[in-house]
């Protein structure tokens, strides 16, 4: 009978969904050895990691406490809109018939185009857990926020106004704007500056003489801007010219450029019972029940055309907690842990297989289509949907530890994904070795990698020192923010513990 209900309950915890809407596998105390934590004795924080863990727990009383945060990012996102907030919008979307105008022109179209293209997208997350353990009981209270931004640019309304001529700008009077006397800087190729010389005056009607003068020009007054050549001509042939010379009449006043933020800030108190299952006690199940308050926030913020001044990336994470709604719910966690032998464990959870909600606030969305129009948004639900994790740890020596987890289960996490039509996906693979040279000493190191997006691995390391545990993460590629370039992923850990 008792076979017949493992099989049972191992067969549920596999079989769940495996494309849902959860937020990301937290990874306390676990994030030095690539966030392996399933198999693994976890002490103090079992209630987070595995309600299984419970049945074995050697200590009489244990207790961990900690905090960690990071960010993470892709690029084209937060570089541009920090290349945004620099441009005088005013003076771009107000057209004097100057040189240096027709650039900031061409810089402002090209980032928004690049916005568009590239989306990117920036998250930042806190922890705060704190696990207690009394024998095969384990409890606490986590802490847990985690907030992403994505953009929405507007490549309709993207022609400035010419206030000489009291008309809408046209390829013409650009080439008329830069006059004569530009020579190229070298900032696009020979190839790319004959290109774009020929398309202006095949194309768009220019004499050879102004398409050389205005594709000079152009050359020039992006050399400082920072931005790759490629995507600057890119947005010029493929965006700019087209709108300029189509007779639309979508002006720049009107651009609705923003971006879209999201996070979920929620509190777990769990309480978790774990219990062996067979007669030779190396199979144990477990629960944890658990009282969630989830406080959801959601905000629709201009870039552009802005009454209070412009924003920087570190901005958005300010603005992002402006609008909120908060709600409460159950959750509950089941988990297998299998003990092979002394040296050998396997383990799988399943978090929150009910699908706990929390209500969303309601915000102000700008619609593209009928500029200057602002529509309320009704607020729906948010659902912590089940993540699938299995795991494995062996300890072939008393002073080693080897342990990895898999991510059963694909999550689309809180970002805002259904509303700019990309979202962040969550499936992480990873491990990694925690060596015990003494009984006051642990340092740790291991990788893992997100398997449903292409952005390189994430090496991890820390240590213990008596009761202090350090913990930090960074990725192998980077993205730009506040001007630095900086690992796409960093995050940092602390905590303090404490065991009889």
């Amino acid at each position: 009978m008792k076979k017949t209900l493992a099989i049972a309950m191992v067969a549920c915890l596999v079989s769940i969904p495996s494309v849902v809407k959860a937020v990301e596998f937290q990874t306390p105390g676990a994030m030095g050895m690539g966030g392996a934590g399933v198999a693994r004795d976890n002490g103090a924080l079992t209630s987070y990691w595995n309600p299984a863990g419970a049945a074995f727990i050697k200590s009489t009383f244990a207790v961990k406490a900690a905090v960690g945060a990071g960010i993470s990012g892709s690029e084209g996102l937060t570089e541009n809109i920090d290349r945004l907030a620099d441009i005088d919008f005013d003076n771009v979307k107000n057209f004097n018939s100057s040189a240096a105008e027709v650039g900031e022109i061409v810089k402002t179209l090209t980032i928004l185009d690049d916005m568009k293209n590239r989306q990117g997208n920036f998250a930042v997350n806190v922890s705060v857990p704190l696990g207690l353990a009394v024998k095969n009981i384990a409890f606490g209270v986590y802490g847990t926020m985690e907030g992403y931004v994505q953009p929405i640019a507007d490549m309709t309304n993207i022609i400035p106004k010419d206030v000489t001529n009291s008309d809408l700008v046209s390829v013409q009077e650009l080439a008329t704007a830069v006059g004569g006397g530009n020579t190229a800087s070298g900032y696009f190729t020979s190839d790319q500056l004959a290109a774009l010389t020929t398309l202006l005056d095949n194309t768009y009607g220019l004499t050879t003489v102004d398409a050389t003068q205005l594709a000079n020009a152009i050359d020039t007054q992006l050399q400082n801007s920072g931005i790759d050549p490629a995507t600057v001509y890119s947005a010029v042939t493929d965006q700019i010219l087209p709108t300029l010379s189509s007779g639309a009449i979508n002006t720049l006043d009107k651009n609705t450029t923003a971006v879209m933020t999201k996070a979920i800030q929620y509190v777990e108190v769990p309480v978790s019972y774990g219990r062996t299952v067979d007669k030779k006690g190396k199979l144990a199940f477990g629960v944890t029940g658990k009282l969630i308050s989830g406080t959801v926030y959601q905000s629709q913020i201009l870039l552009v055309n802005r009454t209070d001044g412009t924003l920087k990336a570190q901005d958005i994470v300010d603005e992002m907690t402006n609008n909120k709604k908060t709600s409460s719910a159950i959750g509950i966690d089941v988990g297998a842990l299998y003990k092979v032998n002394d040296k050998l464990n396997l383990g799988i959870v399943a978090k929150n297989i009910n699908s706990p909600k929390f209500d969303t606030p309601s915000y102000q969305r700008y619609l593209t289509l009928a500029p200057n129009t602002i529509e309320t948004v009704p607020g729906g639900t948010v659902e912590l949907k089940p993540q699938v994790r299995a795991g494995v740890a062996l300890e072939p020596f008393g002073w080693m530890i080897f342990a990895a987890d898999l991510d059963l289960t694909e999550n689309d996490t809180v970002a805002p994904g259904t509303v700019v039509g990309s979202s962040y996906k969550s499936r992480n693979f990873g491990g990694g070795f925690e060596f015990k040279p003494a009984s006051w000493l642990k340092v740790r190191g291991g990788a893992y990698k997100n398997l449903a997006m292409d952005n390189g691995a994430v090496l991890t390391a820390g240590f213990k020192l008596f009761m202090l545990d350090v913990d930090g993460a960074f990725a192998t590629q980077t993205f730009v923010y506040d001007g630095n370039e900086i690992p796409r992923e960093v995050k940092v850990n602390a905590g303090m513990s404490f065991t009889l």
